[in-house]
Formats: C-alpha cells, sequence, structure tokens
C-alpha cells in the first residue's frame, strides 16, 4: 500500500514537469532563455522521479530488472542537475540582459562526474553480474550511498541558500529604481525556493531517521516530503497559466549604475539637486503616478539619474522605493483625514495616491503611523 501511495506521487510529480514543460515551450517569452532554462530544471526533475517510479512500481521494475538492467540508475546524474538549473532560472531573471557563459557549464560538473560514474558502474558489467549487483539494492557500496546522499543534501542547501542571497540583493537593486515594485519582486519564486528548502528539509529529516532508526514508519516522511514538492510545483505552473508574465521573464529597464560612486557629487552641487527635488516633489507631486521610476523622475527635475540616486541616498537616507512611498503615505494621509474624503473608500485613495497594491499599500501605511488606513481614518475623524 505504502508503495502505491508513493508511486502516485511520483508518477503525478513526472506528468506536472512534463506538462509544465510543454506549456513553457510553446509559449512565447520576452526572454525564452528563462524558460528553456526552467525547462531543464523541470525535466531533470522529471527524471530524477523516474528512480521513485522503478522502486516502487513492482511490475515495471521486474520488467526492466529482466530486459534492461542497465537502465536501473540512470536517474542518479539528474539529482545533481535540477537544483543549478533552478539557480540559473533565478539568475536569469535578475541579472539584466542575461547570457548563458561557457562559465555557468562548472555547475553541471557534479552531474557530468556522476554521468561517468553511472557509466562506469553499469556498463562495465554484463547483465547477469548487473542483475546480481541489483538484488543486493544497489550498484554502490554502503560508503559510497551515504557520501552521495551527503553531497547531495549539501549540494541542493548551498544553492537554495546562494538564490535566496540573489533573490535579496534583486529587491533591494530595484528599489533604488521603481516606486512600485510588486510585479516584479519575484516574490512568488522566494516562496517557491522556501518550499523546495522545506521539501528537501522533510527528505533529509526522513534520511537521517531512517540511517538512526531503520524504522519503516519514518518513510511517512517521504510522503509528506513528495506533498509538499507537489503543492509548490502546481503553485508555479497555476502562476503561469493565471499570470504568463511570470515566467516571460524580467526586462530591468531603466536600471542605472552607481556612477557616483567615480563621480562624487560636491556639496554645493548636492544640495542645489536637494532644492530641485523637494521643490518638484511638493509642487509637481510626480508621486502620484505609480509607474514613475528614477528615469523619470530624473528627466523631469533635469537631474542626471546618478546623481538623483546619490542624492536620495546620501541625503534622505532612503532608496527610491522609500521615498517615493514617503510622500505617497502623507499624501494619503491628508486625503484620509479630509472631511470631504469621506465619501472615498480606502481603496479609491490608495490608487489616487500612487500605490497599485492595497497590501503594499497597508503595509508602508502602518509602517510609517503605527496604524492602519482604517485606524488613522478614523482616529483623524473622530
Amino acid at each position: 500500500m505504502l508503495h502505491n501511495i508513493k508511486n502516485i506521487f511520483h508518477l503525478i510529480i513526472i506528468f506536472q514537469c512534463l506538462l509544465f514543460s510543454v506549456y513553457l515551450l510553446t509559449s512565447k517569452p520576452k526572454k525564452r532563455l528563462s524558460n528553456l532554462i526552467l525547462v531543464g530544471f523541470l525535466l531533470s526533475k522529471a527524471i530524477s522521479e523516474v528512480g521513485g517510479v522503478l522502486s516502487h512500481f513492482g511490475e515495471l521494475r521486474d520488467l526492466a530488472f529482466v530486459n534492461f538492467p542497465h537502465s536501473f540508475f540512470m536517474e542518479y546524474p539528474f539529482l545533481f542537475a535540477y537544483i543549478p538549473f533552478l539557480f540559473l532560472y533565478i539568475l536569469s531573471l535578475t541579472q539584466k540582459d542575461f547570457k548563458f557563459k561557457k562559465a555557468y557549464l562548472w555547475h553541471f560538473l557534479p552531474f557530468l562526474l556522476f554521468v561517468f560514474l553511472i557509466f562506469f558502474k553499469s556498463f562495465t558489467q554484463d547483465a547477469d553480474t548487473l542483475r546480481e549487483l541489483l538484488i543486493a539494492n544497489s550498484p554502490f557500496s554502503f560508503i559510497e550511498t551515504r557520501i552521495i546522499s551527503f553531497f547531495g543534501y549539501l549540494q541542493f542547501f548551498s544553492y537554495a541558500v546562494a538564490s535566496l542571497i540573489i533573490l535579496k540583493n534583486y529587491r533591494t537593486r530595484i528599489k533604488n529604481v521603481f516606486s512600485n515594485i510588486e510585479s516584479i519582486n519575484l516574490a512568488w519564486l522566494n516562496f517557491v525556493v522556501f518550499g523546495f528548502i522545506g521539501w528537501k528539509s522533510l527528505r533529509f529529516i526522513n534520511y537521517l531517521l531512517w540511517i538512526l532508526t531503520q524504522s519503516p514508519s519514518v518513510k511517512y516522511f517521504y510522503i509528506v516530503a513528495e506533498i509538499v514538492f507537489l503543492i509548490f510545483l502546481s503553485l508555479m505552473f497555476l502562476k503561469g497559466l493565471r499570470q504568463p508574465v511570470i515566467f516571460a521573464g524580467y526586462e530591468e529597464e531603466n536600471q542605472y549604475k552607481r556612477k557616483y560612486e567615480k563621480t562624487p557629487l560636491s556639496e554645493e552641487m548636492k544640495e542645489n539637486y536637494k532644492k530641485t527635488l523637494l521643490y518638484f516633489m511638493v509642487n509637481k507631486k510626480p508621486y502620484l503616478d505609480s509607474l514613475v521610476n528614477l528615469n523619470d523622475l530624473a528627466e523631469k527635475t533635469s537631474i542626471p539619474p546618478h546623481h538623483l540616486s546619490q542624492v536620495i541616498n546620501t541625503c534622505f537616507n532612503q532608496n527610491f522605493f522609500d521615498f517615493v512611498n514617503f510622500y505617497r503615505i502623507n499624501e494619503s494621509k491628508k486625503l484620509l483625514s479630509e472631511k470631504e474624503s469621506l465619501k472615498k473608500t480606502v481603496l479609491e485613495i490608495l490608487y489616487e495616491t500612487g500605490f497599485n497594491s492595497k497590501s503594499v499599500f497597508n503595509n508602508a501605511f502602518k509602517r510609517h503611523t503605527g496604524m492602519t488606513p482604517t485606524q488613522f481614518r478614523r482616529s483623524a475623524n473622530s
């Protein structure tokens, strides 16, 4: 019964990976390379699940054992391929003008090493000898199996942590350029990476408990881990269907370079730019445009983008995102306090002041005032 349950999850994951891959290959994204890398991740994961099918599908295992013994453990190398693919996919979405470099092939060195190892272990043996090894459950020794497992977990968690760091740096970077980032902050991908960490952690707990106790009951951790993976894979798929732009790749337009690090402003010029910026923000209210970004504001104030960024960072100790939203919050506070605005809903006010997300508005408002917009309105008009 337990084998049947495991097999069902393996088959569903394989099916979803293949279906998702077809969807990505038939779409027309702005960054097709990103989708191809994601397909590499999905296909690698699908192939790695084949081993689970052979382990738990008795009839198929017997058929392969008799006729294709060399097909066993062919999925092993792909256990070391899917996480580098996911890492490169994240890189492709967070880097402007991403191109696949030859240096990236080093990420697949473990995969290639295990291809060689499997070839050596399997294809240097005749079919009868290989069947004898399979009866003993594996062509690998006890120590080799432990080393392979340990390396697999080490590789996964190293890449997972590196992926989270890249996503964090990306969100910091775009806050220096954009005033609204919810559509490009890749929060969904951060969620997925944490989901995969949860999945792998459960697999690791299952592995440790099995080594320590050899109890069949610990295999339920394996099932829970597969359920977690299936949920997050499904979430990726659903987001792709509902919001195709997610898998189209992001064009990080209006990206700037911190040129002021090489060409610092004089204090006099910095003060002049500061006065110009403050006058423009108060009198022209560019923050009411939800799409305003660093280059837009630079063009309207006639301040070079790299100098404008320096002024905001050093004079106000803020990034562009927080600087603009500070004015939006003040404007929304004004509207929420006016009795003539009582007929307007909070949703109308947030859109009117340049926000385009209720959750972002609520979080920013509470951070600045210590109250929700509704509480602030009630207090201001009591």
